[in-house]
């Protein structure tokens, strides 16, 4: 399979994950960024590894980031409004950091 097949595949599934989690965004409890209730979600965890997490976008070498993007304006950061960490719909056990970065971006607009 040719490599532009591949990012089209690639970009269509997380395009697809990004519309079936967005109505479920409102439907995660909203938890302040200052709420010690969740831990931080760490970068060596099997779930950020898998979505490429990184707590500073700035620092990220991957093929699907552009700048700009970061979870504090991602559809899947729940909470906005939150500083420095936030609830993700994507790592709902966990909070990430407001200028971090996964895979599953879907541009807040």
């Amino acid at each position: 399979m040719k490599q532009a097949d591949l990012k089209r595949r690639n970009f269509l599934k997380l395009a697809a994950s990004g519309v079936m989690a967005a109505p479920m965004a409102g439907l995660v409890s909203t938890v302040s960024a200052e709420d010690d209730a969740l831990p931080h979600l760490k970068e060596d965890s099997a779930d950020a590894q898998a979505l490429n997490y990184r707590h500073d976008a700035t620092q990220v070498d991957h093929a699907d980031h552009e700048e700009g993007q970061q979870c504090g304006n991602c559809l899947l950061y729940t909470d906005p409004d939150a500083q420095e960490w936030g609830p993700c719909a994507v790592f709902p056990n966990h909070l990430v950091s407001e200028g971090g970065w996964c895979t599953a971006y879907v541009p807040r607009g």
